[in-house]
């Protein structure tokens, strides 16, 4: 008796584990483990900040990149060839007439058959009057060169208000480091345009006054020689009583 009751006791336990496992897997029941899903939530949050992260990055070189190539953006156009042609121009007069070239060069090898430092002993009159011509007409090429130089810079003054103002606009209107540096550059070029012009303009005109001056200085040693000349080394002359 007590073996069977043994045997009915464990035949519900083997049925139920019968039953159990011959159940389908989609009738079986899942089990939710709290810790496990905090973790797996967690996870998710961490890759999603870092892939937020890695957006933010990749913007922030993308602003990167926008402005190196505006910075690297140069002007659409230059003033130089607009400098280069006024120079030119002030230039072309300082070069102008047929008198000493206003250089080194021509001034050492022309100004002292020019103006001599003394007079020759045997000036003769007809001479005296060929250096007078040669030296009046070296004053007059020196003061047409003057005069010509100050017209060249007059007609460049306009052509420069015209310069500073796209410079300044330029200026003003710059995108990036490298326009915005062409652009200070360009105003630098005008200054020294302007700069060179006022020099060759004082260069002319001390020219015209040395010209002059000089003339002055052999005209007047000329009239001395002509008039030691004329005394002669006798005795001055007397009018018969």
């Amino acid at each position: 008796m007590r073996h069977s009751r043994k045997m009915f006791a464990v035949a519900p336990i083997v049925a139920a584990t019968l039953i159990g496992g011959a159940l389908p897997a989609s009738a079986q029941i899942t089990v939710f483990d709290p810790s496990n899903y905090a973790q797996n939530v967690l996870t998710a949050a961490r890759a999603l900040e870092q892939i937020n992260n890695q957006i933010r990055s990749l913007e922030n070189e993308a602003e990167v990149l926008s402005r190196m190539d505006q910075n690297l953006t140069p002007l659409n156009a230059t003033l130089s060839p607009n400098l280069q042609r006024t120079l030119g121009q002030i230039q072309i007069q300082i070069r102008t007439g047929d008198g000493i070239a206003l250089s080194l060069g021509g001034t050492q090898a022309n100004y002292g058959q020019m103006y001599p430092a003394s007079a020759s002993a045997t000036l003769t009159s007809d001479q005296a009057l060929q250096n007078a011509i040669n030296r009046w007409n070296e004053a007059y090429q020196a003061l047409q060169r003057s005069a010509l130089t100050e017209g060249a810079i007059g007609d460049s003054v306009t052509t420069d208000t015209g310069l500073l103002a796209t410079a300044m606009t330029n200026s003003r209107t710059a995108v990036g480091a490298l326009q915005a540096t062409q652009a200070g550059n360009e105003l630098q070029g005008l200054g020294v345009k302007q700069s060179l012009a006022l020099q060759s303009l004082i260069a002319a005109h001390a020219r015209a006054e040395t010209a002059d001056h000089a003339r002055d200085l052999a005209t007047e040693d000329e009239a001395r020689q002509r008039f030691k000349s004329f005394l002669g080394d006798g005795p001055a002359y007397a009018a018969s009583q």
